[in-house]
């Protein structure tokens, strides 16, 4: 299967929030509301590559590029591009864009929940390893800090 991926851009935030929203489900609202999803999507010291098929928007990744560069949200839309390994195209993707566009950079970061056993094994066969645990203090439940130099 074949994706194109570009930036986000400006007429595609609104899809791409409702799609965050869609795919995070009740884990959502722990990231505050639409606006403030917005902001972390897309604006100053942010990367957003989407990618698409036929035209369609079926995955996003973000990172902030404040710091080290963190890895937000990774984000497939659909079973058949997740099947065919969107997620980690992207994952390839963004380490690429953030190289070209920020070549001082030597790491990228992620925090995922220890019980998100697929992202974890995900980013892990894309080169992560683990820096670190701590308890989240809004859900109480366990995070992974993971790391990959550049």
């Amino acid at each position: 299967m074949d994706f194109n991926f570009e930036p986000l851009q400006e007429k595609d935030v609104d899809s791409c929030v409702k799609m965050i929203i869609s795919t995070l489900g009740s884990q959502a609202k722990e990231y505050g509301d639409k606006n403030r999803l917005k902001g972390m999507i897309y604006g100053k010291q942010v990367m957003t590559l989407v990618a698409k098929r036929e035209k369609k928007i079926v995955g996003l990744i973000t990172a902030t590029l404040l710091g080290f560069p963190r890895i937000l949200f990774l984000t497939v839309a659909e079973k058949k591009s997740a099947l065919a390994g969107l997620g980690g195209q992207l994952i390839d993707q963004l380490v690429k864009e953030i190289k070209k566009n920020t070549p001082h950079m030597k790491q990228i970061l992620h925090n995922e929940f220890a019980d998100n056993f697929n992202a974890v094994g995900l980013y892990s066969i894309k080169g992560f390893t683990i820096a670190g645990y701590m308890k989240d203090p809004l859900t109480n439940r366990d995070v992974v800090f993971m790391k990959k130099d550049i």
